[in-house]
């Protein structure tokens, strides 16, 4: 609590979850918005970080031929005029609209069907958000075939992609594969989930479950290398299954030892921050989800140049390991642990802590 900055509550009406599965934070000028999909009201709610007040409700058609009336995934607020919903592991079929909540286009790219089977399986998380520079969407995908044969887990699998709205075309980026310590062996479904960070059209760095070093690539002169970022506690060295796991043996994995996940930039104060799973004492019994909430978990702090500062450990059942978000005052959390027995459905609590100081 030494880096506490303040406390924001978000006041919810009857129509809202406090869990904000789908949520993104928005800069407009020197104004703060948390947004969130809000698949109750068929809406994109947006909330000022200063008071906590519901600012806008935009609702989004869910009839007739500018409708989205499939399973939402996610979206992407980039602007008051481009706002996109997402189909659950889909592109095509979402749509974009505008702040008052007009329709301005549906999405439907053509995809290059000799490869993947025209399939693309679009992924939009707080961990690996959709996000829109220039013309293109930069987006991930997860693997559609069997993950536990190692033989798929190869460098032939491109993870990162780019949806170019002109041209309704869909690119594959052969940077970003499977890391080579990944390939050819056996791995828990969720440690082949990784989490990127995008520093600008060209380069993104891109953080392995697995790995003690972030993943540097520069697309455009089509360069890779390694960043050591290892925490204080533990190597991501870990030995692979050798006959593929049932879901028992999977959890028991993950939640048993210690897991990067999500990387992210503070371009407030150039800190890069890399988010550390602990281990639970005991997981008999246990899933991944919900029971991730169990665990505690600490920020690696990396200055502008990947230079350690410090690792800062934050408590099991208070936090959200999974929205976790950069605004102007410092590394945002939501207080809506799903094992916190003192949270008010009526309000999400927001945690601000700067790691600078």
């Amino acid at each position: 609590m030494n880096h506490f900055v303040e406390e924001v509550g978000l006041v919810l009406d009857d129509s809202t979850s406090n869990e904000f599965i789908y949520s993104q934070y928005f800069r407009d000028g020197n104004e703060e918005f948390l947004i969130s999909l809000n698949p109750i009201t068929h809406s994109i709610d947006k909330y000022s970080i200063a008071d906590g007040t519901l600012s806008k409700r935009i609702k989004f058609p869910t009839e007739g031929p500018e409708g989205i009336n499939s399973v939402m995934q996610g979206f992407t607020y980039a602007s008051q005029d481009s706002i996109f919903i997402f189909l659950k592991g889909s592109l095509r079929g979402s749509i974009i609209i505008n702040e008052k909540g007009e329709f301005v286009k549906r999405l439907n790219p053509s995809v290059d069907k000799t490869a993947h089977f025209g399939l693309v399986n679009h992924v939009s998380t707080s961990g690996n958000p959709t996000r829109l520079i220039g013309n293109r969407l930069h987006f991930m995908q997860y693997p559609l075939f069997d993950v536990h044969n190692p033989s798929n887990i190869n460098s032939n699998y491109p993870l990162a992609l780019e949806y170019d709205l002109q041209k309704d075309e869909i690119l594959y980026d052969s940077l970003l594969t499977f890391p080579e310590s990944y390939r050819d062996k056996i791995w828990p479904v969720y440690d082949l989930v990784f989490s990127r960070e995008i520093i600008s059209d060209s380069i993104y760095i891109i953080s392995w479950p697995l790995l003690d070093s972030l993943k540097w690539i520069d697309k455009k002169n089509r360069i890779t290398k390694n960043i050591l970022a290892k925490s204080q506690y533990f190597s991501g060295e870990q030995i692979p299954f050798s006959i593929p796991p049932n879901q028992e043996e999977e959890n028991k994995m993950v939640l048993g030892k210690f897991r990067y996940k999500q990387i992210l930039f503070d371009p407030y104060r150039k800190l890069y921050y890399r988010i550390i799973m602990h281990p639970l004492k005991e997981t008999e019994n246990k899933t991944f989800i919900p029971n991730i909430d169990e665990q505690k978990f600490s920020i690696l702090v990396l200055d502008e140049n990947f230079k350690f500062k410090k690792e800062v450990i934050f408590p099991s059942n208070t936090y959200s390991p999974f929205n976790i978000f950069i605004g102007k005052s410092g590394v945002i959390l939501m207080k809506n642990n799903y094992f916190d027995e003192d949270v008010n459905e009526d309000e999400l609590v927001l945690h601000v802590f700067n790691l600078e100081k």
